[in-house]
């Protein structure tokens, strides 16, 4: 794969670890050391540690398919429970993974965005807002970790077959847009 970061070693077992550095965000994180120039690079760089693990630790092989999705769920299951002072690195790592096979299904982006019902909750002491990565697929956008901390969090419930079957029929629906007339 041209251009593509190297497969970073997993990031090594203790209670306060950091797993990448993203340039320009304040307070920036590690993964192996590596610097990265924007979000996509890094949750592509944590999409290919996922793949790593998954074929080391589970002997699983992550193609970024739809097909791999299954595969994915076992690893959690086997995973399971996640300790808490793990569940974001865990989030991150599957998470990233996750939106990667959106990602080659559908043109999109890695955006930082804020989950809707955070905004305008209503609620009297809301907290700050976080914003975390998700992907703008035309427009729509969806949040593969929050579907992963969820799935971490809540159990087999939170099927990720299911999801991605969902959300991938929501997005075919929508109309296409026309091509732009030649000049």
């Amino acid at each position: 794969m041209a251009g593509a970061h190297p497969v970073p070693d997993p990031p090594p077992a203790g209670p306060a670890r950091t797993c990448c550095t993203l340039k320009s965000v304040p307070n920036p994180i590690h993964l192996s050391g590596a610097d990265f120039d924007s979000l996509e690079a890094m949750m592509r760089a944590h999409a290919e540690a996922a793949v790593q693990i998954a074929s080391n630790d589970h002997g699983m092989v992550l193609d970024y398919s739809p097909e791999s999705i299954p595969s994915l769920e076992t690893i959690l299951a086997a995973r399971s429970p996640i300790p808490d002072d793990s569940i974001e690195d865990a989030t991150r790592l599957w998470g990233a993974y996750f939106g990667e096979v959106f990602r080659h299904r559908y043109p999109a982006e890695w955006i930082m965005a804020v989950y809707p019902s955070q905004q305008n909750s209503g609620r009297n002491n809301p907290s700050p807002d976080v914003a975390m990565p998700a992907l703008d697929i035309g427009g729509s956008q969806v949040y593969p970790l929050l579907k992963i901390v969820r799935r971490l969090s809540l159990g087999p419930t939170e099927d990720l077959v299911v999801f991605y079957a969902k959300v991938s029929t929501a997005l075919d629906a929508r109309p296409k847009k026309e091509a732009a007339p030649p000049i």
